[in-house]
Parts: structure tokens; sequence; C-alpha cells
């Protein structure tokens, strides 16, 4: 290495350098050649460096930073590993539902934490090398142009590399985006099949992409094609921009069908390895399609004859040859299914058969067969709970298929729940999932939920999948929010909180017919408004037992209204009046009623003015004016109109969009508990696409699953298992509790365990949804206890622990006092439970203090003066204080010294007792000899009757001191004694308090 010297400058060593005159310092700057000839000094010489392991180390002359020490004592011991990372994902693993919606699951991928991978990926870029394979079943055409089958949005929200469509013949067409920003697409005419499992293989190699379709046949062969394109320039294929969705989304609707597995290959092309798993589900899937589809065949050809060889109507005149050829003329045999047909739908002709008077003479028999269906499952829930005992568990099973087939989609979670549960059958986890996605693939509601509430917690066999359940439970949501607006459907009521044990709940739904209602009817006609909205409201939404009534609900609503005396009521009715709900629409006055009650401070009148105007007046400026001060106030429709205007950019003064102040007003609406609102901040937070908002899917879906819960359809099933419960038959109501209890709802699972106790039901129907009720983000205070109970008999003091522990954070006093009772017996709780209960340095706390605080919060929870917890509090401190007391090194020989000197004292008064006693005793004996002539003892000249004077006089002295000694003696041993004790209970009293 050439380094130049010089003796004015200094220079850095991997480069020449040269030394001029001041003057030249600006002309070095710019033309270096020049510089270097009109340098003063040029030298230079060839030096050798020493390699990095050889050079000298010097002592550190300055300390360390606090957070570089603290991270090396972190990370010494460290042993660093290579993380292990596969190319290969398997975005689905467990069949999904699609219903052609726009929903599907989301998923997303993030950069390789391995260096080699991550390189090799960036490199890819460009010229990509990746494979997806991914299964389909294929129940109805596209209803449009195209649908979705897999998305890539990237973060410009535009269709990146993949874009996987169907179109409405069956062909699959295959969209990309290349280097240069252009989108090219190719169509392969494959007319894929309905009712067929069909693998997709599609294979990108920079500029050539290769589409592989299997189909498995009916009788088990598969065949096979293979599409080719070069679209002749790069792809561009960055699988970590935006997000991937399979299905539907907001920009397209999805197909209606399965997803099976999906597996992507990140890196290579070459070959693909994606079995159809799990088979048996799989298979079961098809095989009831195809039997409902066969069924519904001949269910047409059925009626089809039923129509041709009626009766003619009794309202139709007839000739006389016609009734002739009609009694006693040869009839054709329309039946046009065959044998086999006959026996394998035996089930179905035969209900078809029973009910034969009410389809006949019907033209349409879609409806009415739907009627039928319906009238079969209300059939079978009234008997199925009593088939555990019975042999015609199922025949019953097979009438439930028949009511799914013919379109009664709530059959299909009865199915599922029975098979799930072992309720009249034998447990069949598999063949409970086929029957639940076919309700989620029919877009029923509560098979929706139930699909998402089991992949959200992987409870029966469904693994744990957020990104799955998110798309359950975004369907739902959506249905949710949009059920809402339809007050006057008669199948929707509000979700009502009632256990079954708790009779202060039940006496509120005791109906039109109860002592609340008729309470509340007394009050409203003596003009009471808050009676008249009360009532108002039971009648307008169908609660507390009461049967929907909207025009009489619009008649107390306006009686309490027209006083203009509550903002509540005239809120409430102007609404009506402006929709036309239940009344004549009268904006006129609807309006007035809106600014009177704002003027008196409603904050729902202010959102109610905001939607007047962006509605019915379609003035912006002031309807963003009102929902703004709305919101301001707390309002959560008016926090959830703001973020609409802020999303969609409609405001007249900003109209450019800013997703992230919309979604800081959706999260904060649904926090007030506003459908909408969690639906659109769940969508933002499943995506992650927006600025300052990290995606959190397990937030995503605990929003969604709080507010479906307020879905109208569940309210109304869960009205009808509490009027079965009161109206006494109670194996039914278990049957539609435990079909509830399945969709999460945590009130079905505690009123399902409670019945399964009550009716004598095997014990795992219990366990099973106490057990459930503790995945809820707000679990059973019971169901905690009883599993904490279940898990303690099992001696599996962990799981116990953190069952009551869970209670405890939830304020129940009977989790404080049974984990209690656990500690006590000796048992450790693990420093992680004790910080959840926020008892902080626990490792410097011993049993004893831990127990005593567990009661002492225990005590605050409880409402009676005398309870198990505090009499347990008061015995531990009871023994504290004597603990404490004994082993005092001053207290105790005081006490001892005390109760030594007490004894002497108590002895030395017995003694003095005992000897006054005898001296009387002595004294009276001499008297006596006295008396009987007995000398005298001093032999002087003294005369006996001076004698006896003088002892007579002493005996009286001698008696009446020993009268006295006797009671002055009890009283100072019971003040010494009194004494005594009360400073050793007042040495006793410091210790306990």
């Amino acid at each position: 290495m050439r380094v130049v010297l010089s003796f004015i400058c200094t220079a850095l060593l991997l480069s020449p350098v040269w030394c001029g005159s001041p003057d030249t310092d600006r002309t070095r700057r710019g033309n270096h050649a020049e510089a270097y000839d009109r340098s003063l000094v040029r030298t230079s010489t060839f030096v050798r460096t020493l390699p990095p392991s050889q050079r000298p180390a010097y002592p550190q002359t300055g300390s360390v930073s606090w957070g570089a020490w603290l991270m090396w004592q972190l990370t010494k011991d460290t042993v660093r590993k290579c993380p292990h990372e596969s190319e290969t994902v398997d975005i689905l693993s467990f069949p999904f539902a699609s219903t052609g919606e726009r929903f599907g699951v989301i998923h997303t991928f993030s950069p390789f934490k391995n260096r080699d991978l991550e390189r090799r990926r960036t490199l890819a870029l460009k010229q990509p090398s990746a494979a997806l394979s991914l299964w389909l079943y294929l129940l109805s055409w596209c209803g449009q142009s195209v649908c979705g089958i897999v998305k890539h949005v990237n973060e410009h929200r535009k269709y990146g590399s993949p874009l996987i469509m169907l179109s409405d013949a069956g062909n699959i067409v295959l969209q990309v985006q290349m280097v240069d920003g252009e989108e090219q697409a190719f169509t392969a005419h494959t007319a894929l099949p309905l009712h067929t499992w069909i693998r997709l293989d599609f294979f990108f190699q920079v500029s050539k992409a290769k589409l592989t379709i299997t189909k498995v046949l009916p009788a088990g062969q598969t065949s096979e094609s293979t599409h080719f394109f070069d679209f002749r320039q790069p792809i561009k294929f960055n699988d970590t921009s935006g997000y991937f969705v399979m299905g539907g989304c907001n920009y397209m609707k999805g197909f209606h069908g399965y997803f099976g597995p999906i597996r992507y290959y990140r890196l290579s092309s070459e070959k693909v390895k994606n079995p159809l798993s799990p088979v048996r589900t799989l298979k079961e899937l098809d095989r009831f399609h195809r039997h409902c589809e066969e069924m519904q065949q001949v269910t047409e050809q059925y009626l089809e004859a039923l129509r041709q060889n009626r009766d003619v109507s009794t309202d139709v005149c007839e000739s006389y040859y016609g009734d002739l050829g009609r009694k006693f003329g040869r009839r054709e045999c329309t039946q046009t299914w065959s044998w086999d047909q006959q026996r394998r739908f035996n089930i179905a002709l035969r209900l078809l058969e029973e009910h034969q008077d009410f389809i006949t003479g019907l033209e349409s028999s879609g409806g009415h067969l739907q009627h039928l269906s319906r009238v079969i499952f209300q059939n079978v829930v009234k008997t199925i709970s009593k088939a555990e005992e019975s042999d015609g568990g199922l025949d019953l099973i097979e009438q439930l298929q028949v009511s799914l087939c013919w379109g009664h989609q709530h059959s299909s979670l009865l199915l599922a729940t029975l098979h799930l549960a072992g309720l009249g059958v034998p447990v069949d986890l598999e063949q409970g999932h086929v029957y639940s996605l076919i309700g989620g693939v029919s877009d029923d509601r509560l098979a929706l939920m139930h699909l998402g509430y089991k992949h959200m917690e992987g409870l029966d066999g469904f693994p744990k999948d957020q990104n799955t359940a998110y798309g359950y439970y975004a369907n739902i949501g959506k249905q949710t929010s949009t059920d809402q607006d339809k007050v006057q459907d008669s199948w929707q009521t509000p979700t009502e909180h009632v256990h079954l044990n708790n009779d202060d709940e039940l006496h509120t739904q005791t109906g039109e017919q109860g002592d609340i209602v008729q309470y509340l009817k007394h009050q409203a006609s003596r003009g009471d408004v808050e009676s008249q909205k009360s009532l108002a409201r039971m009648l307008l939404w169908g609660s507390n037992g009461v049967e929907k009534n909207i025009r009489t609900a619009a008649m107390w609503y306006a009686r309490s209204a027209l006083h203009m005396v509550d903002p509540a009521a005239m809120y409430d009715y102007a609404i009506l009046i402006l929709k036309g709900t239940g009344v004549k629409k009268n904006r006129t006055l609807g309006l007035k009623l809106l600014e009177k009650a704002a003027d008196m401070g409603s904050v729902e009148a202010l959102n109610g003015l905001g939607w007047y105007y962006s509605t019915i007046v379609k003035n912006r400026r002031k309807a963003i004016r009102y929902f703004e001060l709305a919101a301001q106030n707390g309002s959560r429709d008016g926090l959830f109109n703001v973020g609409l205007y802020q999303l969609n950019g409609a405001s007249p003064d900003k109209q450019e969009r800013n997703e992230t102040a919309a979604f800081q007003l959706f999260l904060r609406a649904a926090q007030l508990g506003h459908v909408g609102g969690a639906v659109e901040a769940a969508a933002l937070l499943s995506t992650g696409t927006v600025r300052g908002v990290a995606r959190d899917q397990d937030k995503a879906v605990l929003l969604l699953k709080r507010v479906i819960e307020m879905n109208g359809h569940l309210g109304f099933m869960v009205k009808e298992a509490l009027q079965t419960y009161q109206r006494g038959s109670w194996d039914e109501a278990l049957v539609k509790y435990a079909i509830l209890a399945e969709t999460g709802l945590s009130v079905a699972q505690h009123n399902a365990a409670h019945l399964c106790e009550v009716l004598g039901h095997s014990s795992a129907c219990q366990w099973r949804y106490h057990n459930y009720s503790t995945y809820n983000h707000i679990p059973q205070e019971s169901g905690l206890l009883r599993m904490g109970d279940y898990y303690s008999k099992l001696s599996d003091m962990v799981k116990a622990m953190h069952m009551y522990s869970t209670a405890v954070v939830h304020g129940s006093p009977q989790g404080h006092f049974n984990l209690a009772m656990l500690i006590e017996e000796g048992y450790e709780v693990p420093d992680i439970i004790l910080d959840q209960m926020g008892i902080s340095a626990a490792h410097n706390l011993n049993r004893s203090v831990v127990v005593e605080n567990l009661l002492s919060r225990c005590r605050e929870f409880e409402e009676a003066d005398v309870t198990p917890c505090s009499l347990v509090l008061w015995k531990i401190k009871f023994i504290r204080a004597w603990r404490d007391f004994t082993h005092s090194s001053v207290q105790l020989p005081l006490a001892c010294g005390m109760a030594a000197i007490f004894s002497l004292f108590i002895i030395a008064v017995l003694l003095q007792t005992l000897l006054a006693f005898y001296s009387t005793a002595y004294l009276s004996t001499n008297q006596s000899s006295e008396r009987r002539g007995e000398p005298a003892v001093d032999g002087q000249g003294i005369s006996p009757q001076e004698t006896s004077t003088h002892q007579q006089q002493r005996d009286r002295l001698t008696a009446a001191h020993n009268s006295l000694s006797l009671p002055e003696t009890s009283d100072l041993v019971v003040t010494v004694t009194g004494v005594c004790v009360c400073v050793i209970f007042t040495m006793f009293i410091s210790n306990l308090l």
C-alpha cells in the first residue's frame, strides 16, 4: 500500500495524499491533478498493516452505558442459532366454506428471518420462482363475469401477482403484474365441473406460468390437464407487499363452494406436494352434496307426479263423463324415480306423503318445502334429547338430513351439535365438521358463528386459526350490522343474558302477564314518561318475554315524546316517524322533535340531525357538523359516521381520505358497542395496510365476536329456548341451548351445563359446556369455579389454580377463597398467576401473606357481614397474633412472670384463708370444752364467769374478723385476676391488630 507523508498535514492511511501551500487548499478540492503538480513535498513509502487479530488491544477507558451493560448481561449466555424457517407455507390446512360473498381468509407474509432465505427472496422479486397449490369444490357457477379465488392486494391497493379468478363458464383466469408495472392475464379454458374436488397447481418461473388441473372423479380416479403461458417479460412477485385473500374481499366476490388445503412454495417451483386432507371430511362433504342434489330431484319428481294425479278442486265444475273417466279410467304411473332411489330416499318420500295435504294444489313448492323442513326440524328438536334411551336416534338424524336438504339451515348446526357433543349419537368429530361446513357454506348466521368460534379457540378438532375465524366472523358481523336496520323483522329480538339458576333474572322474563309489564302498563296509563318509554322499548324490540308490536310501541313512544319533557323519548319517536316505522312518515314533526331534543342536551339527537341532513336533505356540510358534535360528546353513532366521512374523504372541507383517523373513530365506536364500527375497525386491523395501524388478527376477531352476539336472529333463538324452559319442556330447552352454546354464547353454555346437571345427563355434558364458558373473553364465573373443582378432583392443581385465578381476576369471591385454601394447603402458585392478580413482589412474600391478601380482597367483594372469607381471615389473624405473642422476647416473659406472680398470690391468699378458717374452728372447740366445766388454763384466781366473758368477747372479734376476710379475699382475687387478664389480653390484641 502506497502512502504519501508530509510534514505539514496528516492523511488517512488508505488514500494517497500530498501537501501543498495553504493557498492550494481550494485547488485541492477541485482539480486533483493540478494540486498534485503544485504540491511542495511529495514522498511515498510502502508499509505493511497488521491483520485485526494481531493488532494490540487497548483497555477501555470509559464506562459503558447502562443499556449496553443490561443487554450484555441478558444476552451473554445466549446460544445463538439460525432461525429454522421453511419456504413452504400451509395457508389453509382445514376446509373453508366460501359463501360466494365478499368475505374470505386474509393472509400476510413477512420477510424471512434467515438471511440466506431472505437474500434468495429479494433476488426473486424480479425473477420469481414460486408455486401455489390449492383445492377447490364448486357448488355453483360464478354469478358474475369473474369471481375471486386468490387475490394479492399490494400496499398501493392494486392487484399484484398473482390474481386467480373463476369465470362464469368455469374457466380459470390468471393475472400477473410485470416488472414494468404492466398487468397481463391469460384464460385457461378448463370448464371446471361442479361437485368435484379439483386441485389447481400454479408454477411461476421468471416470465413463464404453468397451470396443472387435477380432478378427483367419483370413482376415485383422477384426471389431469396442463396449461402453459409465457408473458415474455419477468413477473414482479413480492409476497411481502400487502396481503393475500382466499375467497371474496371488498373488491371482488368469491366463489360458492369450499377451499381445501392450500400450500404455497415461496422460493421453488419445481414440484408440489399437497394431498387432499382431511380425507374423510372432504369426501363426506362431496357425498352429502351429491346426496342432497339427488334428493331434490326425486322430490321435484314426486311433487310433479302429485300435481298430475291430484283430485279436481271442488270449486271447479266437471262433466259427468269426465268424472267417470277419472274414477274408473286407467291411471298411468307417473313415477319417474327408480326403486333404488325410493329405497334410499324412503324417509323423504314418507315425509312428503305424511304432509301431502299441506303441499297438494300449490303452484310453487319451493317456499312450502322450506316451511315443511322447518316443521320437521321443530319436531326433531322435541324428541331428539330422549333418543339417547331409544332406538329412534338414527331415524331422527335422517329426518334432519332431509330437513337440511330441503333448505332449513338450522338443521346443519343441530346435526353438528349432536355429533360433536354426543347428544343421542356417538361422538364423531369429522361428521360434525361436515355438517358445520355445510351450514357455513349456506350462509346461515348461527353456523358462521359456530365455525368462527371453533377456529378462534381451536375446539373439537378445528385448528386454531385466527385468519379463518375472521373470514367467518366478518360475514356474520356484516349481517348483524344489516339486520339492525330491520326493526320490523319478527324473527329478531335482542340477545338477553338470562341465567336459569337466577330467579331474579327469570322474573324479568315473564312477558305481558308478568308483574313487571302489568305495572309498567298501569304507570304508563297514568302518564309516567319513564314507564311509557320502557313499555314502548319492550314492544318495539320484543324484549323481556313480550311479543313484538310495532304499532303499539309507536303509540307509547308518541305519548312519552309529546310531553316535550324527555329528550330521549323525543329522539326515539322522531326516528320512528322519520323512517315511517309503525306510523305514517312526518318529516316536519320529526325534525322539530330532533331539534328540541338536541337543545335539551340529547347527544343522540345531534347524530339524528346529522343523519337527517345527510340522508334526506343531502347537505353534507351540515351533516358532518352535527356528526362531529355528537362524536365529541361520546355518541357511538356519531363516532362511526365521522369515521365513514374520514374513510371515504367525503367531508366538504377535507376531501382527502384519512384512514388512520377513521380507524381510531371506528375503534372508539366499537368499544362503545357499535356493530358497524367493530366491522370496519376489524377490517382495517385484518389487513394491516393503514399507516400507523399494525396488523392484529386476534384483536380483529375479538372485536367482531363481541358485537355479533347482538345479532337479532341469535337473540330470537335465545328467547325461544328460554320460553321453552319456562313452559316446562326442559329436554327440548337443553337441545336449543346446546345449539346456541356451540356458537360461543356464554349464557347459553352456562344454561346448557345447568340443564345437563338438573336433568341428570352424563357428566361429560356438564363439563363440556362449563369448559366452553371459560374460553370467552368474559368467562362465566360458575364455569371457572366448576372447572377448577373438576381439575382439583383430578389432582391437576396447575389447571385448577389457573381456573381459580381467572375467576379472581374477574372479581369472584369464591375464586379468592378456593385459591387461598389451595395455597394454605401448601400448593405453590406460579409467579405469573400472582402477577395476573396484581400481587407484586410475589417472590418476597411468604405463603401466609399471599393467603391473607386474597382473603382481604375476597372480603371486599362479599356483601354479608359474616362470610367464609371473613371467618378464615380472622382465624389466620388470630393464629398469627398468637404466634407473634408467643415468640415475643418481651411480651411472653412478661406474661409468664405475671402468671407466676399471680399463681403465688393466689396460693398465699388461699393459705391465709385456710389458716383463718382453722383458727376459727379451734376457738370454737375451746369454747365448747369450757361450757362442759373444764378447768381454767392459766391456773390463777380468775373466776370461771370472768373467763367465760373474756373468751366470748375474743370469739366474737375473731368471728367478725373471719366473716370480713372471706369477701375481701374473693374481691381481691377477682380484681387481681382481671388486671392480669386485661394486661395479657392487651398485649395479645396489640399483635392481632
